[in-house]
């Protein structure tokens, strides 16, 4: 949407059904906080948090890191000021993490009022209505306090790319220079080097095992935890049936399941990175213990690990987990509606089928109140009584079984619907992940034995040439490693100062 705010990196993700926060709707939004840098709480002012609100925001404290709260419709509550304060009580005793968190109480009428006399041209009267409507303030922290960090994250990344850059071509010009100045063990670094990588071309290579080994143990782990989660999923649903009234079932369940199986997917996706990335580094890991053998500069590389000093060794630049859901299935977001079943119960027979099981109840009711009253008219009324409450009842029973077996029908056919897609989507995803992985792994091995058979043509070359052109060349690849050293210091402070400014500042209210 054309909004300044967004424009300025800022995402907004809207859970819904925030109100009550009953049923998926709490799992969907501790979900998605998973990726998201902070949260914006929303409530209004006519009462104090709920306990169900409080729950959740204890369940939240770990997820985010900053977090908003927003108190609407000031216009309509004038004890909004008692409810903020009640409210941060409330905070401190049950989610002490967020008592010092920041309260905007704001009017969206005053909002849009101040939006129509600006478009009137009435601009005091726009100025005085928006600062009415509290939302200048609001605005102003999740530029200052969200955009902007979004602004410094993107920076951070640009710099860390461009580091990454550098770091190939001024290892490549240190390696040409050692060879320039003909050091006499750099042809058997290279050999070693060379040999290091034949040992991960096999089939049997340690890290094909532990790509093969990793993506199956993935596989399972997000299959349990797929089942269990549906089977909470079911046990939420069943509840949910067994205690509500017809209209309210009818009416909330369906959006509510869908809730939950949406928090079941973010779960399941979230699962899914994180396994993943878990995934791709031991097996980097695997190939980093071979390469560490055969390392071409005899450094260490400061990375804690094994592979090339530069840090591109086989598959550093892989991005196997992409920013679209790694788990969703194919029909996900056609999750079958819920069919509302009818049944008949007009007409003579229909009465008859309501009525005729209680006239005899009806009837004997009424004959007792004729022995005790000793009246004439008093025990008919009373039979007609007792035969419209027990009719009544027994269309209410009819109705909410009805309603019942609609939600269980319903909730069978989501489930089953799920446990079709679900599983051979992990399968299909994993598998494909870990196959391009592997296929990404070995492209890399053959272009560094490539590099560094190129590296040691070169060496050889050197070590035939004259003093004279050895002179000049180890000169013009001396400017290079300054040129290429002084870029890489740069970039290193400048990374250094955004890290600084990315810093929570400790003495903020």
């Amino acid at each position: 949407m054309p909004v300044p705010l967004l424009a300025s990196g800022l995402e907004l993700v809207d859970t819904p059904g925030v109100g009550g926060l009953v049923g998926g709707h709490a799992e969907l939004a501790l979900a998605a906080l998973e990726n998201a840098d902070a949260l914006v709480f929303v409530v209004d002012g006519s009462s104090e948090l709920t306990r169900s609100e409080l729950e959740f925001l204890g369940r939240a404290t770990e997820r985010t890191a900053e977090t908003v709260f927003v108190l609407t419709k000031t216009d309509s509550y004038d004890a909004w000021p008692t409810v903020v304060e009640r409210n941060r009580e409330l905070l401190a005793r049950h989610a002490p993490r967020h008592a010092g968190a920041p309260w905007f109480p704001v009017s969206n009428r005053a909002r849009r009022d101040a939006v129509a006399a600006a478009d009137s041209g009435e601009l005091q009267e726009a100025a005085e209505l928006l600062e009415e409507s509290g939302f200048e303030p609001l605005e102003a922290l999740l530029r200052r306090r969200i955009a902007a960090r979004a602004a410094e994250l993107r920076l951070a990344n640009v710099v860390h790319v461009a580091l990454a850059t550098l770091a190939a071509p001024l290892a490549e010009q240190e390696l040409r220079l050692r060879s320039l100045q003909q050091e006499p063990g750099l042809a058997a670094e290279v050999e070693r080097a060379e040999e290091a990588l034949r040992q991960l071309q096999p089939e049997s290579a340690q890290w094909r095992r532990a790509l093969t080994t990793g993506s199956r143990d993935l596989k399972n782990t997000l299959q349990l935890g797929f089942r269990r989660s549906l089977n909470d999923v079911r046990r939420v649903a069943e509840e949910k049936i067994a205690t509500s009234e017809p209209g309210a079932l009818a009416e909330e369940f369906p959006a509510e399941l869908e809730a939950q199986v949406e928090a079941v997917w973010l779960q399941l996706d979230n699962a899914a990175r994180r396994g993943l990335a878990a995934l791709e580094e031991r097996v980097r890991d695997e190939c980093a213990t071979v390469l560490d053998a055969g390392r071409t500069d005899g450094k260490d590389d400061g990375k804690g690990g094994g592979g090339r000093a530069d840090g591109t060794g086989p598959g550093t630049e892989l991005a196997l987990v992409e920013d679209g859901a790694v788990i969703r299935a194919e029909r996900g977001t056609l999750l079958p509606e819920m069919v509302r079943s009818t049944h008949r119960d007009g007409g003579p027979f229909g009465m008859l089928e309501n009525v005729i099981p209680t006239v005899g109840t009806a009837a004997t009711f009424g004959t007792v109140i004729g022995l005790l009253t000793s009246s004439v008219l008093l025990p008919a009324v009373a039979s007609y009584a007792m035969l419209a409450v027990l009719t009544r009842r027994r269309r209410q029973r009819a109705e909410l079984g009805r309603v019942r077996g609609d939600a269980t029908r319903h909730l069978n056919r989501v489930l089953t619907e799920l446990t079709t897609e679900i599983p051979a989507q992990i399968t299909d995803h994993v598998d494909g992940l870990a196959d391009r992985l592997g296929l990404a792994l070995d492209r890399a091995i053959a272009d560094e034995r490539l590099r560094l058979e190129r590296r040691l043509t070169e060496h050889r070359r050197n070590l035939a040439a004259s003093a004279a052109e050895l002179a000049a060349a180890r000169d013009r690849t001396k400017r290079r490693i300054g040129t290429l050293t002084t870029l890489r210091d740069e970039g290193l402070a400048l990374a250094h100062g955004l890290a600084a400014t990315g810093r929570p500042d400790p003495d903020r209210s």
